[in-house]
C-alpha cells in the first residue's frame, strides 16, 4: 500500500480474515471503522490497537443495528476511502430439509448487509469521484455445496452483484472490486489444512494489495482457485465427492 494513510471500514472484524486485515491496517498507521457481533471480541481489539481502530457492535442481518451505525459514521464524519465487506455467516440448511431460518439470515447477512453498505456510502463516493468497494466472495459461488444452500448461493450474488455495479459505475471513479478466496485456515474452513491453505494473515495482505489495483475480479490463492475453477467442467456430484475428500474425518 501506497504510504497515503486511509480510512478503511471494514465489517466482520472479530475473527479470520477481518481481524487480521483489521490489525495489519492499524498498525500500519490507517483508520479503521469495524463491526462485528460478538462485543468482548471488539473491545479486546480495541484495547490492543488503540484510537485507531473505532469499533461498532452491529449485526449486519439487522436493518435497525446498521442503520444506527451509518447514522453514527455521519455524525462523526467519517467518510472511507475504502470499504471491505467482509462479514458472512455460513450455517448449516439443508440436512433433513430446508431449514429456512438460517437460511434467511444467512442471505440477510452476507448478501443484503453488504449491499446495505454500497447503498449507504455510495452517494458520497459518487460526489467526490473516488472510493473503493470490495466484496469479499468465495469460490463456493462456482459451485453447489453439501448441507449449506445459502452459503453459495450469497456468494455468488454479491459477485454478480458486483460485477454488475462494476459495469454501471466504471466511469464514476468508484470502484467495485471483488475477492474470491478459496480455502483460507479459519473458522470457516471445514476441511484440512495443509502449505496449500494459506493463513489469515495472508488472506489480509492479499486484500490490501488489492486497493490500488484496477477493481476488477480477484482469486486467492491461485493454485486452489484456479483449479477450482477448472472444475467447472465437472458434474455437481463428482467435484463433490472429490471435495470430500479434503474433510476432516468429523465432517469440519
Amino acid at each position: 500500500m501506497s504510504k497515503e494513510k486511509k480510512k478503511v471500514f471494514i465489517t466482520g472484524i472479530s475473527s479470520g480474515i477481518g481481524q487480521s486485515l483489521a490489525v495489519k491496517l492499524v498498525k500500519d498507521g490507517h483508520q479503521v471503522w469495524g463491526l462485528a457481533r460478538r462485543k468482548d471480541s471488539l473491545e479486546e481489539l480495541q484495547k490492543n490497537l488503540g484510537d485507531k481502530l473505532t469499533v461498532s457492535v452491529c449485526d449486519t442481518a439487522n436493518a435497525g443495528e446498521t442503520e444506527k451505525v451509518a447514522m453514527e459514521m455521519r455524525e462523526k464524519n467519517f467518510m472511507p476511502d475504502v470499504v471491505v465487506l467482509n462479514a458472512a455467516i455460513n450455517p448449516q440448511d439443508v440436512q433433513d430439509g430446508l431449514h429456512f431460518e438460517n437460511l434467511q439470515q444467512t442471505f440477510r447477512t452476507n448478501l443484503e448487509g453488504s449491499l446495505f453498505w454500497v447503498s449507504e456510502l455510495l452517494p458520497g463516493f459518487l460526489k467526490k469521484r473516488q472510493g473503493l468497494f470490495i466484496g469479499i466472495s468465495s469460490t463456493s459461488a462456482l459451485r453447489p455445496s453439501k448441507n449449506e444452500i445459502a452459503y453459495p448461493s450469497t456468494k455468488a450474488a454479491l459477485s454478480m452483484a458486483f460485477r454488475g455495479l462494476r459495469l454501471n459505475f466504471q466511469k464514476s471513479g468508484v470502484g467495485f472490486s471483488t475477492v474470491h478466496f478459496g480455502p483460507i485456515a479459519t473458522q470457516m474452513w471445514r476441511g484440512k489444512v495443509n502449505f496449500l491453505v494459506p493463513s489469515a494473515d495472508q488472506a489480509a495482505q492479499f486484500i490490501i494489495s488489492t486497493f490500488h489495483k484496477t477493481p476488477s475480479s480477484y482469486f486467492f490463492p491461485l493454485f486452489s482457485t484456479s483449479f477450482l475453477r477448472l472444475t467447472n467442467l465437472l458434474p455437481d456430484k463428482l467435484f463433490s465427492f472429490l471435495s470430500s475428500l479434503l474433510k476432516n474425518k468429523n465432517g469440519k
